[in-house]
């Protein structure tokens, strides 16, 4: 059941107030397909909503935030990596900009000093420091791919999703859910729009996002002409001063919102935040039914865009999609096709086991494991054994992956040991090698290598370890 207010902010715009799911577990923030059905037919694509207060319990926290904030600065502070400088970026907000119109920079690189340190030890307490250090001046943090630092993060985005998969089909872009945070007036990019439809789950503080239709803003001078498009991608308006901005305000439709509800808007409509007081926090998960982009492997074959849910991976002997296996089999036969197929088959395998999201969740780094400890599969998201060309076999769970190349014994042994993974059931590690190694050649695959599978399990939070219920 859903009811509907008639105008939350402004005119014309409706407010969705789904009835609340019953959540099995503290993560879920699935919605039924019942919704999503209605959804599709009356906003997706179509025009902005407020998803009012849709859950009981799950949504992200303030802490979770701060969490995956923090993880994330870690690791760019020891790493320093180009991708992870992309993903996660800080703005600097300047409102005496030309003309009286505000503008930020973005400030690279990043240091101690800008990002959330463990000592800092909650939100609060980072936002107190960073406003002494810069004076007062307004700040925004944007952190893409944040599924991949923060585990029960990617729990939430990934239960949300799946519930969007059961009533739309799997959107194959690559779901990206990104952290927005800082206490900026205005987006720090400006009046934008984006190439994925948008829900923007709002986590701390009132949230007011003007809104355009794709018409308002196509004809403004910087706009390329006869560009059919720009309506699926990325593009930005400039701003020529106050007065312009005033003018495009005045024409502008608005969503407010609170924490734990969600925004949501289309692709094609432009939209920028606008001044609301304190910090914000919020998590912009974008989707976009088309098809994945894999990089690195020469050209891309005509991909689909979209799958049903039940083509997702299921349990240890699902294989690719049809749609998928048919473009692959195009591409011929030779050495160097052979190797590129299997690159190409390896980035689907680990693309749909991690729920077609922009990247997998954070290793468990403690995965070491004893003949005596106790383990359990997932079972919701499946683990999966998947032939590849050359007599390669890939092992992948939650978007990681590992390649062997085993002899048939082996390969069905590993088989089986993936089905009995993805039961769910408790398992004994003695046990489960015993089995395993059970009449097995000599030499066929080592007791350390089982061990090491399954480490790569544990570290892939596909399987993990538990204490067994006393007796």
């Amino acid at each position: 059941m859903i009811a509907c207010d008639a105008s939350p902010t402004t005119p014309g715009l409706s407010m969705l107030v789904p009835a609340p799911p019953s959540q099995a577990a503290d993560t879920s923030l699935t919605l039924p397909r019942s919704f999503w059905r209605n959804f599709a037919k009356e906003h997706l694509d179509r025009k902005p909503t407020v998803l009012v207060q849709p859950f009981t319990r799950g949504f992200p926290t303030t802490q979770e935030i701060f969490e995956a904030l923090t993880n994330a600065g870690q690791q760019l502070l020891r790493e320093q990596s180009y991708t992870l400088m992309r993903n996660m970026r800080f703005y600097l907000e300047h409102e005496d900009g030309p003309d009286g119109v505000a503008y930020h920079s973005l400030l690279f690189p990043l240091t101690r000093q800008h990002v959330p340190l463990p000592e800092d030890g909650s939100a609060e307490a980072y936002l107190e420091r960073l406003n002494r250090w810069l004076g007062g001046k307004r700040f925004g943090i944007v952190l893409n791919r944040a599924q991949s630092y923060h585990w029960r993060h990617w729990q939430q985005m990934r239960s949300f999703l799946e519930g969007m998969y059961a009533g739309l089909g799997v959107p194959l872009y690559g779901a990206d859910p990104a952290i927005f945070f800082g206490n900026y007036r205005y987006t720090p990019f400006g009046i934008h729009k984006d190439d994925m439809h948008v829900f923007l789950f709002i986590v701390e503080g009132k949230k007011v996002i003007s809104l355009w239709p794709f018409e308002e803003l196509a004809s403004r001078e910087e706009m390329p002409r006869n560009d059919p498009t720009l309506r699926e991608r990325t593009a930005s308006v400039h701003l020529h001063g106050k007065a312009d901005e005033d003018a495009m305000l005045a024409r502008a439709m608005f969503l407010e919102g609170n924490p734990g509800d969600i925004l949501c808007w289309p692709a094609s409509y432009w939209h920028r935040a606008e001044p609301t007081p304190g910090l914000s926090i919020g998590v912009s998960l974008g989707i976009a039914f088309r098809p994945p982009d894999f990089t690195g492997v020469g050209p891309q074959p005509v991909w689909p865009g979209r799958l049903r849910l039940n083509e997702l991976p299921r349990d240890g002997r699902w294989s690719l999609p049809a749609s998928v296996r048919s473009e692959l089999a195009k591409r011929g036969r030779g050495g160097l096709v052979e190797a590129s197929q299997r690159e190409l088959t390896a980035e689907w395998v680990r693309y749909l086991t991690g729920g077609a999201m922009s990247g997998p969740p954070p290793e468990e780094t403690d995965t070491r494991l004893t003949s005596k400890d106790w383990v359990r599969g997932d079972g919701e998201h499946a683990l999966v054994a998947v032939p590849l060309p050359g007599g390669h076999l890939l092992v992948s769970g939650h978007g990681r992956s590992t390649s062997l190349r085993p002899s048939p014994a082996v390969r069905r042994r590993i088989e089986w040991l993936v089905s009995t993974l993805n039961s769910g059931k408790p398992q004994h590690v003695e046990a489960l090698e015993s089995a395993f190694f059970s009449r097995l050649p000599a030499r066929g695959f080592s007791r350390r290598a089982f061990l090491s599978l399954l480490q790569d399990m544990v570290r892939w939070r596909s399987v993990r370890r538990i204490t067994p219920a006393a007796r």
